[in-house]
């Protein structure tokens, strides 16, 4: 997607030496560098015969240069620089939000999961670190249930590198300045094939001239922070900098027990990012990361909602909630745990997480302008649920479960090379090579206490029988390992300066391979009667699934292409149509399957069409976008329900077909000096085209299959808001203080319509819309070399849900994890 930028020099950071070197460096995003605009060697011939007649030209940016213009650094100028961010992709031809480095700040946001308050297109539904989506558009995944052997949709770079597991990403990012939401396929660009879009996240880069920066925060259930960070040369050097950045988080829960046991929903997170920056001579630059954190969480602690006792039809629901309860004593929860966030919670929860590290990426300007970049990675996941108890449910009281844990650790390596055309020819263009493998390991169990039978058991079974439950456990392993490699190309045609035309293609080839064993701990039953054995192991198999063992394999090719147009109607008014095809890889679904379920899901493959337009009015003082979209999804992945064997089961596969389609609207206008608005909004019907095998509800459990065509995707909103601004004002000098001081206020609002939590679009999964008002307010000095700021979240003290489920326990309890209540804090922060 190119076409020409304003007539302004191609922004890269730029870090001036004591010799007045400039030394240039690209800002980095979706796997690849900024400067992507490129084709291949074989445009060579034609675009330097053409370079003579477009003189005129040659001081321009193309569309793909997305990037800014001046010299500016967060470190330095952050007006400056977050006006840069948020104007850097007015001229490419697709839709984009970009969250800059003062939003990030004025709204306390820290990390991915906390900028979908500030971008209403992107939806993420956390249980934790594992269990959780990430969606654009609608797109990316059905659930947040996790998926070892397939990858989301919308993939998450930190720097152009990739997070092949998105709770990689999920926390605090040392040193972050900046978010994009690319919005649409984005595969001919580079990187992974993704099926909503692409999230970018940019941290500040190492700098020559000496710079600290110190950060400390706290609020309300003990949340307190502190980041930090230094950089500049390497002793006396003019060709290396470096950049070091640490943080540590902490905050106590804020789900309580009626028991007064342990508080759920805290964290505890740290981690630390250093860098070096390398350029010996002006033609080459390597930039070198590493970087670790970790997160321990007394995570998620689900609220109880109700339990569901009769079908739609009305009729009684046998052996259903109330049923069970009433066999092992258990009176149910308060109705009103959501308005009090209250649990009973007789167990213990804890999920840690390490995510680390290592990366090059190397510039090098070869002759006659052309251009090459690598980017290689390494990166390690390791997940480590320790949960005991029912708390991983709804936290009753009760003995049925000891144990879920899923054990992970997964590897992954990264190498993408790209080369580029010069820039200001008549054609521009990238080509480059995308390779990624992993290896991910995943050790299961489920474990049943001294209740399971009660619980569990059918009252049609003998005492015996049902008892043989007790006790019991699964276990089981999988190793989903990835080859995914992908030639690309993309060319930009500049027709006159006015009209561009942009294509682009690729071929990606995914291989994934995957053993799964699935096996039973469970004490003898031989002392039982043959007919009693056979009931006994039969409801083994029901409870804990089939001991069994399979081996399963895919080799999937996945075919992308764009085509765009756009043209300039005015200087700073650009018009544009853009058809994008990319897709998801499916893969082994290693997975609690019934027998004769399919052990594999096929890709999907997606097409966008879209026709935007974006301007820029009153020296960018207002910036207007708006875009309308259709989204074709064939094979989308989610859950479906078909016969096997003699009954109806449910797992992982395709529906035949999802749409969605909407349109989206961006706006930053800034009034007059000191007052700086956005706003963010998006209509997105997205719905099942074509599904006549979904999961039914529990409240339709009696019946075998439901026909979902028609019926919305979960948890995709069909309106969605988000809006806010900062205003300042300079209050001159103060006694005693020797510096100008500057005061500001804020606020940001967000709201949702309401959602289906769950794939299975039960009435008892549906989260109410709800809105969430933050602000903030402080002074600073106005070289911003000390800032106080006080603020507060979710001021309204709204109470919702995040994930909502009606099949909790099997049984047909509603219950789900809750959003963060009222918080309030400060923060200080100080530069030098």
């Amino acid at each position: 997607m190119t076409s020409k930028a304003p007539t302004t020099e191609p922004f890269r950071f730029l870090f001036h030496t004591e010799n007045s070197k400039a030394i240039s460096v690209g800002m980095f995003r979706g796997g690849h560098p900024v400067h992507f605009s490129c084709l291949t060697f074989c445009l060579y011939i034609a675009t330097m015969s053409a370079a003579k007649t477009q003189e005129s030209s040659a001081n321009e940016a193309t569309l793909q240069d997305v990037v800014v213009t001046g010299i500016a650094t967060p470190d330095t100028d952050k007006q400056a620089f977050s006006k840069q961010q948020a104007t850097q992709r007015q001229f490419v031809p697709s839709s984009s939000t970009i969250i800059t480095k003062q939003q990030l700040d004025a709204a306390q946001v820290r990390n991915v999961l906390d900028a979908q308050r500030l971008q209403p297109g992107l939806r993420i539904r956390f249980t934790n670190v594992r269990n959780l989506s990430i969606n654009i558009r609608g797109f990316g995944a059905s659930s947040s249930s996790a998926t070892d052997g397939i990858f989301n949709g919308v993939p998450v770079y930190i720097d152009g590198i990739l997070q092949p597991r998105v709770g990689q990403a999920l926390f605090d990012v040392p040193d972050l300045d900046g978010i994009e939401v690319l919005k649409g396929p984005q595969a001919t660009s580079g990187g992974m094939d993704n099926t909503g879009g692409v999230v970018n996240l940019t941290t500040t880069l190492p700098s020559f001239a000496t710079h600290a920066s110190a950060e400390v925060s706290y609020g309300r259930y003990n949340w307190a922070q502190f980041k930090g960070s230094l950089t500049g040369a390497v002793g006396d050097s003019t060709t290396t900098a470096f950049r070091l950045a640490a943080f540590g988080s902490d905050r106590d829960g804020y789900v309580s027990n009626y028991n007064g046991g342990q508080k759920l929903n805290d964290f505890h997170d740290k981690g630390m990012r250093g860098q070096i920056l390398w350029q010996p001579t002006e033609d080459l630059t390597a930039r070198f990361i590493v970087d670790y954190a970790q997160i321990s969480q007394a995570c998620c602690g689900q609220i109880y909602n109700g339990g569901i006792a009769y079908y739609v039809n009305g009729q009684p629901i046998p052996n259903n909630f109330y049923n069970r309860a009433a066999r092992i004593g258990l009176t149910p929860p308060p109705a009103n745990a959501l308005s009090s966030y209250m649990t009973d919670n007789f167990g213990y929860q804890n999920t840690s997480q390490e995510s680390y590290g290592a990366a090059a990426i190397v510039d090098y300007n070869l002759p006659d302008g052309y251009h090459f970049n690598s980017v290689t990675s390494f990166r390690g996941w390791d997940f480590h649920p320790h949960n005991f108890g029912d708390a991983i449910y709804v936290g009753l009281p009760t003995d049925l479960t000891t144990r879920n844990n899923s054990h992970v650790t997964e590897r992954s390596v990264q190498q993408e090379f790209k080369i580029s055309t010069p820039k200001g020819q008549p054609v521009e263009g990238t080509a480059g090579l995308f390779y990624l493998y992993e290896q991910l390991y995943n050790w299961g169990l489920s474990a049943y206490g001294s209740q399971a039978g009660l619980w569990y058991g059918k009252p049609t079974d003998s005492a015996a029988v049902n008892n043989t439950l007790n006790y019991t456990a699964r276990e089981s392993y999988d190793n989903p390992t990835t080859h995914y490699i992908a030639p690309y190309a993309q060319a930009t045609w500049h027709v006159d300066p006015e009209f561009d035309l942009t294509a682009g293609l690729r071929y990606s080839y995914v291989y994934k391979t995957t053993l799964y064993r699935q096996w039973q701990n469970a004490w003898d039953t031989s002392y039982l009667s043959p007919a009693d054995q056979a009931a006994s192991q039969a409801a083994r198999n029901t409870l804990l699934g089939s001991p069994r063992q399979f081996t399963a394999s895919t080799h999937q090719g996945l075919i992308s292409a764009l085509a765009s147009a756009s043209y300039k109607f005015a200087p700073d008014v650009m018009g544009y149509v853009t058809f994008a095809r990319s897709g998801r890889p499916g893969g082994p679904n290693p997975a609690n399957l019934p027998v004769g379920a399919p052990t594999t899901v096929k890709e999907e493959e997606v097409e966008n069409y879209e026709v935007g337009l974006k301007s820029q009015f009153f020296d960018q003082r207002l910036l207007v976008n708006v875009a309308a979209f259709y989204m074709n999804n064939h094979n989308y992945i989610t859950n479906v329900t078909s016969l096997v064997g003699s009954s109806f089961s449910t797992y992982l596969a395709n529906a035949q077909r999802a749409v969605s389609r909407g349109v989206e609207l961006d706006v930053r206008a800034q009034p007059f000096e000191g007052l700086n608005t956005y706003a963010s909004m998006i209509y997105d019907n997205a719905y099942y085209a074509s599904f006549d095998n979904g999961p039914c509800p529990f409240e339709r459990s009696n019946q075998t299959s439901c026909n979902f065509t028609g019926q919305p995707l979960s948890l995709v909103p069909r309106w969605a808001v988000a809006f806010g601004g900062e205003y300042s004002h300079h209050l001159g000098l103060v006694e005693p203080f020797t510096k100008p001081l500057i005061g500001y206020v804020g606020a940001d609002f967000n709201w949702q319509s309401s959602v289906f939590s769950n794939t299975t679009n039960s009435i008892y999964s549906v989260i109410g819309a709800y809105g969430l008002l933050n602000v903030h307010g402080g002074v600073k000095f106005e070289d911003s070399s000390w800032d106080l700021s006080v603020w507060g979240q979710n001021v309204l003290n709204k109470h919702y849900f995040i994930t909502l489920s009606e099949t909790n326990l099997g049984t047909g309890i509603a219950a789900g994890n809750v959003g963060l209540p009222m918080t309030v804090g400060f923060t200080l922060r100080w530069q030098m």
